[in-house]
């Protein structure tokens, strides 16, 4: 057996380790807690990013623990999407990391910073897992540690609207875990298995419609809940302006798309497209989730161009792009769902960068209200421009990554004749387009302030700069991905 047939467990057990260990080296020394996280997610990208070419959309890898087959064992299964988020969740982690190491330092008492780095650490591993995992009790069990650990994060700084945003999300958090737990529960029960896969084979056989029901929509209420898909989004916009700003671009890009997963992997591996017997609940229910996604879509962009507080902004636009997400894969095109699934990386590209950005303005100046930020495009301007250059992915423009992925959920929605969902999806672009401007009018076209070039740490702009690129970069280059991402939409469609 080679060493790289290890690969798929080693990107989860690596983090995990990391996590375990950073606080006995904060104890030893806290300055190292940050390169020893750092090469802890490096070397985890590494076994990430080496899984390219052996995972293809008609291709997936599998590894089982201990040597137990499903549904015995755990399993891990690393499909193309799993493989396609996992890469996101790994490049996004380390940018982030980074951006970390003066921002934490800068907001953050110093004994303080351990627990950083190892509730950090665990975020991302549990994120990797929840990704990575065959098993629908493993899936919770990763949802419940990346969910604690974001708790956590959220209300890390002990001031009093932190702890009372983290308190928000956990009650909303814990509801979500039990409805799933209960989903978990009575499918166990009725067909005694764990194992994703196994469960679709015993299910077809079965057909065990009025459980299996049941479950079915026990899932999708749990997971929109983590997905904050409206009407149960109330718990995000405290959440992620209220946390430090890299806790609120993990939050965002990454966090947040976990529901979606969840979503993604009981519509098509758990319940398969047409499931026998069920077929007439599966239809309407992602008839349902597309008409929430698309009322997110509006009514989170309102939301957002009426708010005065920048990060309050960003959150309220991370809200109607889950909506894009999720109306593209309800689509239940190939064309719709190739577009949810590439603006899950143009969002993770765009929204991180936003948050990156608020974070370097609150680092230099303290600035939250969207017109204090007169002139900083002259005193910051790698700042100013990555948010100018992210902006047009959110807005949907070409050549970005968000225009790639609206256009694909546009032609899935025309594909299916929603000709309503075609102009919702063109009024959150234009929405958008009025957040996302005022922002960039009032950094370059009102001013100036201050004077000469006033930037954040190398360590800082850097990182939003390098997201912003990532998102002309995927616009331009999207050949590179979407073919692959066309096929493995199919094949889950296709179930």
């Amino acid at each position: 057996m080679s060493f790289s047939s290890q690969y798929p467990i080693l990107l989860e057990a690596v983090p995990l380790a990391f996590a375990a260990l950073c606080p006995i080296v904060g104890m030893w020394k806290r300055k190292l807690c940050f390169p020893f996280s750092v090469a802890g997610v490096l070397a985890t990208n590494f076994f990430i990013f080496s899984l390219w070419g052996k995972v293809t959309s008609t291709n997936t890898v599998t590894y089982a623990l201990g040597g137990w087959r499903p549904p015995f064992g755990i399993q891990i299964r690393i499909d193309y999407v799993g493989l396609f988020i996992a890469s996101i969740i790994g490049a996004v982690g380390l940018l982030v990391l980074i951006y970390s190491w003066r921002y934490v330092s800068h907001e953050l008492e110093e004994e303080k910073c351990t627990y950083y780095y190892t509730l950090y650490l665990l975020l991302f591993a549990s994120m990797l897992g929840f990704t990575v995992t065959g098993d629908i009790f493993n899936m919770f069990v990763f949802m419940e540690i990346f969910s604690i650990a974001s708790y956590a994060l959220v209300g890390i700084t002990g001031q009093r609207r932190a702890v009372r945003a983290a308190l928000k999300y956990l009650l909303m958090g814990a509801t979500s875990s039990i409805i799933v737990l209960l989903a978990i529960a009575f499918l166990y029960g009725t067909v005694g298995s764990l194992n994703m896969e196994d469960i679709a084979g015993r299910l077809q056989v079965g057909g065990y419609t009025s459980v299996a029901g049941v479950a079915l929509v026990l899932f999708l209420i749990g997971f929109a809940v983590k997905a904050a898909l409206f009407p149960v989004h109330v718990w995000l916009p405290d959440a992620h302006s209220i946390a430090p700003s890299p806790i609120s671009a993990v939050l965002s890009a990454l966090v947040i798309k976990m529901g979606v997963l969840g979503i993604l992997r009981i519509f098509f591996t758990v319940y398969t497209p047409g499931f026998a017997d069920l077929s007439g609940t599966w239809n309407a229910l992602t008839q349902a989730v597309a008409w929430c996604a698309a009322i997110s879509i509006v009514l989170a962009s309102i939301m957002a161009i009426i708010q005065r507080d920048f990060k309050v902004m960003i959150a309220y636009s991370s809200i109607a792009h889950i909506g894009y997400i999720l109306l593209g894969v309800c689509m239940l095109t190939d064309r719709g769902l190739t577009g949810g699934l590439y603006n899950i990386l143009a969002h993770a590209l765009g929204k991180s960068c936003f948050f990156l950005v608020a974070g370097a303005i609150i680092y230099k100046h303290g600035f939250r209200r969207i017109t204090s930020l007169r002139g900083l495009g002259r005193s910051m301007p790698v700042t100013a421009g990555a948010f100018a250059v992210a902006s047009l992915s959110i807005v949907g423009l070409p050549p970005s990554a968000g225009f790639i992925a609206k256009w694909y959920i546009l032609w899935g929605c025309l594909q299916k004749h929603q000709y309503a969902f075609v102009v919702m999806v063109l009024l959150g672009s234009l929405l958008a387009a009025v957040y996302c401007f005022r922002v960039v009018y009032y950094m370059f076209f009102v001013g100036p302030y201050g004077d000469g070039i006033d930037e954040a740490p190398a360590t800082m702009f850097v990182p939003a700069a390098s997201l912003a690129a990532g998102t002309l970069f995927f616009g331009i280059f999207a050949t590179l991905i979407l073919p692959s991402l066309g096929s493995a939409a199919r094949a889950l469609l296709a179930g």
